[in-house]
């Protein structure tokens, strides 16, 4: 009997060390850092960590929406940045003078973007990785167009264009505070709605949600469409904190995001594609970029010990995990 309930014991000990390593990684690292050089857990630097990890989060909790759904966006960086170089456009050509308006349109845009996604990638049912690489790449000539394959900047936009990503409310910053409300609102979704609980069912197994009534095509459908909303705000994000539009602006950040995707999958629910997950993520990779740059070391470093820390808590996963890691759909 002892022996039993050592066994059970040491049983949820490793259940809560897969479940929760992410955090317990966020934890050690900024207690690493913070032995290194004292200097940072100052407030202005902490703000500074949450606003690196809400361009990646945001990014990332987009990307992770279809790919709860077995599917894959490799356009999302592209979209990103067609949506803040629309919006761009949009104000500084004169003809809106309201930023707000300006965003819903660079919103439906880009939000009709994705419903050719989906279109391609769940109607006509084309293998949707190649779909939306192929896509993205019209969106590049878009953004080309708009921005004439330079850094795009106009001194005609209002000044609300810098809110999101600059301005601060006390030591909290604007930008932080979105990734806050953005999470807390797809966290929502996802978790706490029949939608969401469909997103998650037809993640596990499509066949079967097909068998007991569920429109999978159209679950699908509407998740591509979120992910390139998501993403799309992502990019307005991510131009409102540089001032300015870079036709890069996405593609720098996708990488980061997806991985941050794929690595919050290790998280609370390994094995399954979580908003939580992501969030952690996203604030692990600022954690290990913001302690290197304040350390002085090189950026390769930040890289190898991304890297080792994914390999890691997937190769974990994986081994412990009998359904193993979560896929999605490449062909």
């Amino acid at each position: 009997m002892g022996n039993k309930t050592i066994t059970k014991k040491k049983s949820t000990v490793g259940e809560n060390i897969t479940k929760y390593f992410l955090l317990i990684a966020d934890i050690v690292l900024i207690l690493f850092f913070s032995i290194l050089a004292p200097g940072f857990l100052q407030v202005t630097n902490l703000m500074d960590i949450l606003s690196t990890a809400a361009l990646v989060g945001v990014l990332g909790m987009g990307a992770s929406i279809v790919m709860m759904v077995g599917e894959m966006n490799f356009g999302i960086g592209a979209e990103a940045t067609l949506t803040a170089a629309i919006l761009g456009a949009v104000l500084g050509e004169g003809r809106v003078s309201v930023y707000f308006i300006g965003v819903l349109i660079a919103l439906l845009v880009i939000g009709l973007m994705g419903v050719i996604d989906a279109t391609f990638g769940v109607i006509i049912g084309v293998p949707a990785f190649i779909a939306t690489l192929a896509i993205s790449k019209i969106n590049d000539g878009f953004i080309n167009l708009l921005t004439g394959g330079k850094t795009l900047f106009n001194m005609e936009w209002p000044a609300a264009f810098r809110t999101l990503g600059q301005a601060r409310l006390g030591p909290v910053p604007v930008l932080a505070v979105a990734f806050i409300v953005i999470a807390a609102a797809l966290w929502f979704l996802v978790d706490k709605t029949k939608f969401g609980t469909y997103i998650q069912a037809i993640g596990n197994n499509a066949a079967c949600c097909r068998q007991v009534g569920i429109n999978v095509r159209r679950i699908k459908f509407i998740a591509f469409v979120i992910t390139a909303l998501v993403g799309g705000f992502a990019g307005i994000l991510a131009s409102s904190k540089t001032g300015n539009i870079q036709a890069t602006l996405g593609s720098g950040i996708m990488m980061d995001a997806m991985a941050a995707a794929m690595l919050g999958a290790t998280f609370l629910r390994p094995g399954r594609y979580n908003i939580q997950g992501t969030v952690v993520a996203a604030v692990l990779t600022a954690i290990i970029t913001n302690g290197i740059t304040f350390c002085g070391y090189p950026d390769y470093i930040k890289d190898i010990i991304n890297g080792i820390i994914l390999i890691i808590a997937v190769g974990y996963i994986a081994m412990t995990r009998k359904e193993g890691l979560p896929s999605v759909k490449m062909g």
